[in-house]
C-alpha cells in the first residue's frame, strides 16, 4: 500500500488532558502532580507494547518527582505536567543516548537548558523518547498511533508518537530539516518549531549548528504555546539565542482570533505531493481565503542548498562518534559524513549566501501577508518503518529559519495529514493565532 492508500483501523487511543489544565487543575488543588503522573503512566502503559515510543521511562524516578512537587507546594505554569524529551536532549537524571550504540549507557553530568526550564515551572519528566540515530534519519523501532505499519516520521518520532497516542500532553523534538513538523504531520499533533534561535540548544546534541531548532509537540495550540514560552530565551550559552526574550505565545492566543491575512504556497516541492493531498490543501486554501504566493526563481535550489549546509555541518558536529566507531554507525549517518566530508569551504560559503538570500527574498514576498500556508508533507505517513519520509516540505523553512507549525485538522487515506503553517522570522506569534484561527475554521466547516 502507498502512502495515499488507505490504512488499517488501529485500536483506540486513550485520551490525555491538555497541559494547560492538568497544571489549572493542581494549581487549584483540584488534583494532585503524583495522580498526574500515574495516570500519564497509565495511558503509556496501554500503547507503549505497540507504539515503542520510549527509550527509557522510569516509572519511580518520574512519581519522585511528581511527591517533591506536591510536598513543595505545586506552582509554576507547567505545573505537574507530565513531559516527554526527545533522546538527544541531555537529562542528569536519565540516560541520553543519542539513538546510537556509541552512546550506550551515556549519562550526562547535567540537564540541558530546556530541561531545567521544564523543570522549574513544575514539568514532570517522565522519560526519554525514541530519536533517529542521532536524530540524522537512521529509523528506529517505533510505530504510528494511527496506524502501526506505518512510519510517525523523524527524527521525533517518539516524541510524537507518545503525544499521539495520549501518553503526555507535550514532548519536546527538534528539528534540523523536517523532525518536529513532520512526524507531527504523520502523527496527528500540533508541532512548532519556532523561529532559529527562540530556544536555546545548549545541552542538545547538535547536528547542524546553524539549521538545528528545539520544538514542541503537543495535543493542543495551547499547550504548544505554553511549552515554548517556558523554554525560550537566551540562556547566556547559545550564540543564537543571545538577546531574545522569552516568547509571549500564550497570551498571544488569549486575544481575540480575527482573520489572518494568508498565503498558499506550493514550493519548493509541489512535484512530490500525492495527487488525494494536493486536493486536500487546494481545498483548505481555498477555505481559508488563502492567495496563491509563488516564491520565484531564488528559490529553485533550496532542496540541495538545505542538504549541502546540513551535510557540511553535520560531518564536522558528528567527527567525534566518527572517530569513536565510524563502522558502528548507520549507512544513512556515515552518508551524510561522507557528503559532507566532499564539500569544501568555498562551496560551503557559497552556499550560505544562496541560504541568506533566500532569507531576504522571502522575507520581502510575505510582507503582505500574516502567515503562509504550505504542506507539511507529500501525504500520509508512508508504509513501513524503514523510511521516515521526505522532508522536502520542510527542509526550505528550516533553513530560512522562520516560524513552522502542523495544524493536524486533515485526514487522507485514514490517517492523518499536516496543513504547515509557515510565517516572517521572529513573528511566531503571528504565525501561531493565524495557526489556531486556521484550525478553529476547519474544524468548524467540518462539523
Amino acid at each position: 500500500m502507498t502512502a495515499g492508500g488507505r490504512a488499517k483501523a488501529a485500536p483506540a487511543l486513550p485520551e490525555c488532558p491538555h497541559g494547560v489544565e492538568i497544571a489549572a487543575t493542581i494549581r487549584a488543588g483540584r488534583g494532585s502532580a503524583a495522580d498526574a503522573c500515574a495516570a500519564a503512566l497509565a495511558r503509556i502503559a496501554e500503547t507503549e507494547s505497540r507504539v515503542h515510543a520510549w527509550a527509557h521511562l522510569d516509572a519511580e524516578h518520574a512519581l519522585r518527582q511528581a511527591r517533591a512537587i506536591g510536598d513543595a507546594g505545586p506552582s509554576g505554569a507547567l505545573a505537574g505536567v507530565p513531559v516527554a524529551v526527545k533522546d538527544i536532549v541531555d537529562t542528569a537524571d536519565l540516560p541520553t543516548e543519542n539513538g546510537t550504540p556509541l552512546d550506550s549507557g551515556r549519562r550526562p553530568d547535567a540537564d540541558a537548558t530546556v530541561v531545567r526550564r521544564l523543570c522549574a515551572a513544575g514539568a514532570v519528566i517522565l522519560g526519554k523518547t525514541v530519536t533517529t540515530e542521532l536524530a540524522c534519519g537512521a529509523a528506529n523501532e517505533t510505530r504510528n498511533p494511527h496506524g502501526l505499519g506505518h512510519t510517525p516520521g523523524g527524527s521525533s518520532s517518539g516524541s510524537a508518537a507518545t503525544v499521539a497516542a495520549g501518553g503526555v500532553p507535550l514532548a519536546l523534538g527538534t528539528q534540523t530539516a523536517g523532525s518536529v513538523v513532520r512526524p507531527a504531520a504523520f502523527c496527528g499533533v500540533w508541532g512548532m518549531k519556532p523561529s532559529f534561535g527562540a530556544i536555546p540548544r545548549s545541552g542538545v546534541t547538535r547536528l547542524a549548528r546553524t539549521l538545528d531548532h528545539v520544538g514542541v509537540l503537543a495535543g493542543s495550540v495551547e499547550d504548544v504555546a505554553l511549552g515554548i514560552d517556558v523554554i525560550s530565551g537566551d540562556d547566556g550559552l547559545d550564540q543564537a539565542s543571545t538577546g531574545r526574550p522569552p516568547t509571549r505565545l500564550a497570551a498571544a492566543l488569549g486575544l481575540p482570533l480575527g482573520q489572518p491575512r494568508l498565503a498558499f504556497v506550493r514550493e519548493p516541492a509541489w512535484d512530490e505531493v500525492e495527487a488525494d493531498a494536493a486536493a486536500a490543501y487546494e481545498g483548505a486554501a481555498a477555505e481559508l481565503g488563502a492567495a496563491p504566493l509563488g516564491l520565484g526563481p531564488e528559490f529553485a535550489d533550496a532542496r540541495a542548498v538545505h542538504l549541502g549546509i546540513m551535510r557540511r555541518e553535520v560531518a564536522h558536529a558528528f567527527a567525534p562518534w566518527a572517530a569513536r566507531g565510524e563502522a558502528r554507525l548507520s549507512d544513512v549517518v556515515r552518508e551524510h559524513i561522507e557528503g559532507g566530508r566532499a564539500i569544501d569551504a568555498d562551496t560551503y560559503l557559497s552556499l550560505l549566501d544562496r541560504a541568506d538570500a533566500m532569507r531576504r527574498a522571502f522575507e520581502q514576498a510575505m510582507r503582505p501577508y500574516d502567515a503562509a500556508l504550505t504542506p507539511a508533507a507529500p501525504g500520509g505517513a508512508p508504509e513501513g518503518l524503514a523510511f521516515t519520509g521526505s522532508r522536502s516540505q520542510t527542509m526550505l523553512w528550516t533553513m530560512l529559519g522562520v516560524p513552522a507549525i502542523n495544524v493536524p485538522v486533515l485526514t487522507v487515506g485514514g490517517l492523518p495529514l499536516g496543513l504547515q503553517v509557515v510565517g516572517r522570522f521572529g513573528a511566531d506569534a503571528t504565525t501561531l493565532r493565524a495557526a489556531a484561527w486556521c484550525a478553529a475554521r476547519l474544524q468548524e466547516a467540518r462539523g
